[in-house]
């Protein structure tokens, strides 16, 4: 199993029923492939992470790619995952306020370099927080 986040920008103009959209048709199809995790939205930037199989989740980071409602997504963080962060959401949703983009931007600024394991899995495990907090 892997763990993979990724970042992009939204499409100018994208809506919030488009982005719903994403969310619905995420946890309709990531079921199939036992893939979970999380899309944080806002600001013009998207924010996903895709837990799974390696292969399950590869085929989907690549079938995201040609998705026109975004551009320039760039891996962050990609690592081998023994138990799920998001393992109760196929997909989960995330509205947020650029700022609180702050969690990514430790991760962005270092991404060439090798992330500590503990301060990856614990900004994932805030996102689960923030999830959980939000229903």
């Amino acid at each position: 199993m892997i763990r993979l986040l990724y970042i992009s920008h939204a499409a100018p103009m994208i809506s919030d029923e488009q982005v719903q959209d994403i969310l619905l048709s995420s946890r309709r199809n990531n079921s199939a492939s036992s893939i979970t995790g999380i899309l944080i939205h806002g600001g013009g930037l998207f924010m996903q992470v895709l837990e799974g199989p390696e292969q399950d989740v590869l085929r989907k980071y690549v079938k995201i790619l040609d998705d026109p409602r975004h551009s320039d997504a760039q891996i962050l963080y990609i690592s081998p995952a023994n138990d799920r962060i998001f393992e109760k959401w196929s997909m989960g949703g995330i509205e947020s306020d650029p700022l609180q983009f702050q969690y990514i931007s430790k991760l962005r600024a270092r991404r060439l370099q090798v992330i500590e394991p503990n301060t990856f899995t614990e900004t994932m495990r805030e996102f689960a927080r923030r999830l959980r907090d939000a229903k």
